[in-house]
C-alpha cells in the first residue's frame, strides 16, 4: 500500500516564506543600521589635530611675532574647512600684571585668515600656516595666538564643529654658550 501524500497548503508555506524574508530583511536592516551608527560614524568622524606655536624676531629696534599655525587630519575622512568664523587672533603683553599676577593681555583685534588656499584637508594630510609677519611694540615681552577653525561635520543636517587652541610666544633666549 502507498503512503498517503499530504495536501499543500498553500497559505501557509507562503506565511513561511514571508517570514523568512522578513527575518532576513530585518536582520540586514539592523546590521546596516548598526554599521552607520557605530562603526562609521565613529571611523569618519572628523578628528582634527590643530597646534600653533611662534617666535619672536628681533631686529634692531623691532621686534616681529611670526605665527605658525599646524593643522593634521587624524582622522578617515576628507574635512571641509570653513573660512568663516576660522582665523587667529594676536594679544600682545607689555609687562604689567593683572590682580593675582598675571600678565594682562592687550589687543585681539582684527582676526588674521588661515589656510585659504585649502577648501579641505584629506585624511592623513597635515597643512601649515605662517605667511604673515606682525610687527610688536617695543614694550611688548609675549605675545598670545588664538586660534579657531571651523568644519562642518554630518551629511543630513551638518553641523559646524570648532576647533580652538592657544599658545603664548616670548622672546628669543640666549642659549648657553653663544653670544
Amino acid at each position: 500500500m502507498q503512503a498517503g501524500i499530504a495536501p499543500t497548503n498553500h497559505l501557509k508555506d507562503a506565511w513561511d516564506i514571508a517570514a523568512h524574508v522578513a527575518s532576513v530583511i530585518g536582520l540586514m536592516a539592523a546590521g546596516v543600521w548598526g554599521y552607520f551608527n557605530f562603526v562609521k560614524s565613529r571611523t569618519y568622524y572628523p578628528r582634527m589635530e590643530l597646534s600653533v606655536s611662534g617666535e619672536i624676531i628681533t631686529s634692531s629696534d623691532k621686534k616681529f611675532l611670526v605665527p605658525r599655525v599646524i593643522l593634521k587630519n587624524i582622522g578617515r575622512s576628507k574635512v571641509q574647512l570653513l573660512q568663516r568664523g576660522s582665523g587667529y587672533k594676536i594679544w600682545i603683553a607689555n609687562g604689567r600684571t593683572k590682580v593675582g599676577g598675571s600678565l594682562a593681555w592687550s589687543g585681539g583685534k582684527p582676526t588674521y585668515r588661515i589656510f585659504e588656499q585649502h577648501g579641505w584637508i584629506e585624511p592623513g594630510e597635515a597643512i601649515f600656516d605662517e605667511r604673515q609677519l606682525h610687527a610688536l611694540p617695543p614694550d611688548c615681552v609675549a605675545a598670545k595666538v588664538e586660534v579657531r577653525l571651523r568644519a562642518p561635520v554630518g551629511i543630513v543636517v551638518p553641523k559646524v564643529t570648532v576647533w580652538t587652541c592657544s599658545a603664548v610666544v616670548g622672546p628669543e633666549t640666549k642659549k648657553e654658550g653663544t653670544e
